[in-house]
Protein backbone atom coordinates (compact mmCIF):
# COMPACT_ATOMS: atom_id res chain seq x y z
CA UNK A 1 0.00 0.00 0.00
CA UNK A 2 3.13 1.86 0.09
CA UNK A 3 1.90 3.95 -3.89
CA UNK A 4 -1.43 4.67 -2.42
CA UNK A 5 -0.16 6.33 1.00
CA UNK A 6 0.84 9.65 -0.94
CA UNK A 7 -3.19 9.74 -2.10
CA UNK A 8 -4.25 10.18 1.70
CA UNK A 9 -1.32 11.89 3.35
CA UNK A 10 -0.78 14.09 0.69
CA UNK A 11 -0.47 17.31 3.05
CA UNK A 12 -3.11 19.88 4.04
CA UNK A 13 -5.43 20.16 1.33
CA UNK A 14 -7.24 23.81 1.16
CA UNK A 15 -10.54 22.23 2.14
CA UNK A 16 -8.83 20.80 5.30
CA UNK A 17 -7.04 24.18 6.15
CA UNK A 18 -10.39 25.43 6.21
CA UNK A 19 -12.22 23.22 8.62
CA UNK A 20 -9.20 23.16 10.70
CA UNK A 21 -9.58 27.46 11.05
CA UNK A 22 -13.39 26.31 11.82
CA UNK A 23 -12.81 23.40 14.16
CA UNK A 24 -10.32 25.04 16.44
CA UNK A 25 -11.99 28.10 17.09
CA UNK A 26 -15.29 26.44 17.92
CA UNK A 27 -13.02 24.04 20.14
CA UNK A 28 -11.81 26.75 22.00
CA UNK A 29 -14.73 28.90 22.61
CA UNK A 30 -16.48 25.87 23.79
CA UNK A 31 -14.07 24.83 26.23
CA UNK A 32 -14.08 28.66 27.39
CA UNK A 33 -18.11 28.73 27.45
CA UNK A 34 -18.03 25.78 29.68
CA UNK A 35 -15.22 26.84 32.13
CA UNK A 36 -17.34 30.24 32.51
CA UNK A 37 -20.54 28.72 33.26
CA UNK A 38 -18.80 26.16 35.81
CA UNK A 39 -16.67 29.15 37.55
CA UNK A 40 -19.78 31.06 38.09
CA UNK A 41 -22.19 28.66 39.27
CA UNK A 42 -19.50 27.34 41.98
CA UNK A 43 -18.18 31.01 42.21
CA UNK A 44 -21.18 33.40 41.92
CA UNK A 45 -23.61 30.35 43.59
CA UNK A 46 -25.70 30.12 40.60
CA UNK A 47 -27.04 33.73 40.72
CA UNK A 48 -25.37 34.61 37.59
CA UNK A 49 -25.10 31.26 35.88
CA UNK A 50 -25.35 30.92 31.83
CA UNK A 51 -28.63 28.85 31.46
CA UNK A 52 -27.89 28.42 27.63
CA UNK A 53 -23.88 27.49 28.17
CA UNK A 54 -25.46 23.62 28.07
CA UNK A 55 -27.21 24.27 24.68
CA UNK A 56 -24.11 26.16 22.94
CA UNK A 57 -21.71 23.14 23.73
CA UNK A 58 -24.09 20.50 22.99
CA UNK A 59 -24.83 21.76 20.01
CA UNK A 60 -21.24 22.78 18.87
CA UNK A 61 -20.17 19.62 19.83
CA UNK A 62 -22.21 18.10 17.29
CA UNK A 63 -21.23 20.83 14.71
CA UNK A 64 -17.72 19.97 15.65
CA UNK A 65 -17.89 16.49 15.43
CA UNK A 66 -19.37 16.71 11.47
CA UNK A 67 -16.69 19.27 10.89
CA UNK A 68 -13.67 16.95 11.60
CA UNK A 69 -15.44 13.49 10.46
CA UNK A 70 -14.47 14.75 6.94
CA UNK A 71 -10.66 15.94 8.07
CA UNK A 72 -10.40 12.48 9.31
CA UNK A 73 -11.68 10.84 5.90
CA UNK A 74 -9.08 12.83 4.43
CA UNK A 75 -6.41 12.08 6.39
CA UNK A 76 -7.46 8.57 6.82
CA UNK A 77 -7.06 8.37 10.25
CA UNK A 78 -10.46 6.40 10.46
CA UNK A 79 -10.45 3.21 12.16
CA UNK A 80 -9.84 0.41 10.22
CA UNK A 81 -9.46 -3.32 9.93
CA UNK A 82 -6.73 -4.11 7.51
CA UNK A 83 -5.14 -7.27 8.83
CA UNK A 84 -6.45 -9.50 5.68
CA UNK A 85 -6.16 -6.51 3.31
CA UNK A 86 -2.46 -6.28 3.81
CA UNK A 87 -1.64 -10.29 2.86
CA UNK A 88 -3.94 -9.53 -0.60
CA UNK A 89 -2.03 -8.93 -4.21
CA UNK A 90 -1.39 -4.87 -4.43
CA UNK A 91 -3.78 -4.95 -7.64
CA UNK A 92 -6.28 -6.76 -5.33
CA UNK A 93 -5.60 -4.31 -2.54
CA UNK A 94 -7.10 -1.83 -4.45
CA UNK A 95 -9.83 -3.12 -6.07
CA UNK A 96 -11.05 -3.52 -2.72
CA UNK A 97 -10.24 0.19 -1.20
CA UNK A 98 -12.02 1.68 -4.25
CA UNK A 99 -14.91 -0.63 -3.02
CA UNK A 100 -15.23 0.45 0.05
CA UNK A 101 -14.72 3.44 -0.80
CA UNK A 102 -18.29 3.26 -3.34
CA UNK A 103 -19.70 1.94 -0.28
CA UNK A 104 -18.59 4.67 2.30
CA UNK A 105 -20.22 6.91 -0.46
CA UNK A 106 -23.52 5.38 -0.04
CA UNK A 107 -23.79 5.61 3.10
CA UNK A 108 -22.83 9.30 3.20
CA UNK A 109 -24.81 9.62 0.67
CA UNK A 110 -27.69 7.98 2.39
CA UNK A 111 -26.66 9.91 5.44
CA UNK A 112 -26.87 13.32 3.56
CA UNK A 113 -30.27 13.03 2.10
CA UNK A 114 -31.84 11.85 5.68
CA UNK A 115 -29.81 14.52 7.08
CA UNK A 116 -31.70 17.06 4.76
CA UNK A 117 -35.23 15.52 5.54
CA UNK A 118 -34.36 15.92 9.36
CA UNK A 119 -33.18 19.55 8.42
CA UNK A 120 -36.37 20.39 7.11
CA UNK A 121 -38.76 18.92 9.35
CA UNK A 122 -36.79 20.64 12.33
CA UNK A 123 -37.34 23.46 10.53
CA UNK A 124 -40.03 25.06 12.58
CA UNK A 125 -38.81 23.35 16.19
CA UNK A 126 -36.73 25.51 18.34
CA UNK A 127 -34.32 24.64 21.26
CA UNK A 128 -35.49 25.53 24.31
CA UNK A 129 -32.87 28.18 25.53
CA UNK A 130 -31.52 29.45 22.62
CA UNK A 131 -34.88 29.69 20.68
CA UNK A 132 -33.22 28.94 17.54
CA UNK A 133 -34.23 26.69 14.72
CA UNK A 134 -32.71 22.85 15.41
CA UNK A 135 -32.28 22.80 11.82
CA UNK A 136 -29.31 24.71 12.35
CA UNK A 137 -28.35 21.78 14.78
CA UNK A 138 -29.02 19.53 12.00
CA UNK A 139 -27.85 20.89 9.36
CA UNK A 140 -24.46 19.56 10.67
CA UNK A 141 -25.05 16.26 9.17
CA UNK A 142 -26.12 16.74 5.73
CA UNK A 143 -22.94 18.93 5.71
CA UNK A 144 -20.33 17.02 7.45
CA UNK A 145 -22.02 13.64 5.57
CA UNK A 146 -22.09 15.50 1.84
CA UNK A 147 -18.45 16.32 2.45
CA UNK A 148 -17.27 12.92 3.70
CA UNK A 149 -18.88 11.82 0.29
CA UNK A 150 -17.09 14.04 -2.07
CA UNK A 151 -14.17 13.58 -0.40
CA UNK A 152 -14.44 9.76 -0.97
CA UNK A 153 -14.95 10.24 -4.72
CA UNK A 154 -11.87 12.20 -4.96
CA UNK A 155 -10.22 9.61 -3.23
CA UNK A 156 -11.95 6.90 -4.91
CA UNK A 157 -10.77 8.85 -8.38
CA UNK A 158 -7.30 8.97 -7.45
CA UNK A 159 -7.13 5.11 -6.76
CA UNK A 160 -9.01 4.35 -10.37
CA UNK A 161 -6.08 6.50 -11.68
CA UNK A 162 -3.14 5.16 -9.77
CA UNK A 163 -4.82 1.16 -10.39
CA UNK A 164 -4.87 2.06 -14.64
CA UNK A 165 -1.59 3.95 -14.33
CA UNK A 166 -0.22 -0.04 -13.41
CA UNK A 167 -2.37 -1.63 -15.32
CA UNK A 168 -1.06 0.29 -18.63
CA UNK A 169 2.57 -0.22 -17.87
CA UNK A 170 4.02 -3.47 -19.32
Amino acid sequence: MDELDHIERAGHSPLEKVLEWIVVPLMLGLIAIGFIAVCLRFFAGGYYALFWSEEVIRYGFIWLFWLCAPILVWQGAMFTVDMFVGALPKGLQQVLRIVVNLLIMLIAGIYTYQGWLMTEVNMEQQSSALEVPLAYVYFSIPFGCALIFLITAYQSLKLIVVLGSSVVKP
